[in-house]
């Protein structure tokens, strides 16, 4: 794999590379930020071993350590990107530091930059976004991972958002008298916002009280 802060240049002895599709690429990125703010909140334990052909696997006791290790996983590889497309434009650095503080950066920062991210490196580099996100449905042992969020819905203000991750992303609200869904659309403006509303959430969730007095509400991020 070309090593992140080294951009792909074809010569006269090579094919161009290929790049990786733009959408597809913000699409993953959105699931592993989406994938991250619920393994940090529910701490979920496989309900299988994963299977592991390397003598060096892995063996979990606490219940929460698999969950643990995934979100410091997926937070180390966005905060990578985020180093190299920064260095690249020769911007300020990713800030170190909590793991939520890193994931919310690199979002932040990544995903209006998708577009020069994909024409820096390969589309085979990119791969590792989407293969991880896979993997931890792979693991929880789902077909299609339903998850609740920990927001609002936008229409009966319940909290009864839920997150199906199967071939295509929708949200949808799990009150029968509510029709509110979001799907993982191209342009993935409503994706955006709740993403960004969960990681505000999360944030605030940790640095509030144990009652959560101060948890914000869907106007707070519209």
């Amino acid at each position: 794999m070309t090593q992140r802060g080294q951009v792909t240049t074809p010569d006269d002895t090579t094919r161009a590379p290929k790049h990786a599709n733009p959408t597809h690429t913000r699409q993953d990125f959105r699931r592993l930020t989406l994938d991250w703010a619920q393994l940090h909140l529910t701490l979920p334990t496989p309900p299988r071993k994963e299977t592991v052909r390397r003598s060096t696997s892995r063996v979990y006791g606490h219940p929460a350590e698999w969950a643990s290790d995934t979100t410091a996983e997926i937070a180390d590889l966005m905060h990578s990107w985020h180093g190299m497309v920064a260095e690249h434009r020769n911007e300020t650095p990713p800030r170190g530091g909590a793991e939520q503080r890193r994931v919310v950066d690199a979002w932040n920062y990544l995903e209006p930059r998708i577009e020069q991210l994909c024409q820096l490196v390969t589309r085979d580099d990119l791969t590792e976004i989407g293969d991880l996100h896979r993997r931890i449905r792979h693991i929880l042992g789902y077909d299609k991972v339903c998850w609740t969020l920990p927001v609002p819905c936008p229409s009966c203000e319940l909290i009864t958002l839920q997150r199906t991750a199967g071939m295509r992303d929708f949200i949808a609200c799990g009150n029968p008298e509510c029709s509110y869904i979001v799907h993982d659309d191209p342009e993935g403006q409503n994706y955006k916002w709740l993403i960004r509303v969960c990681l505000s959430n999360l944030i605030d969730n940790i640095a509030d009280t144990p009652g959560g007095e101060n948890r914000p509400t869907t106007e707070s991020f519209m």
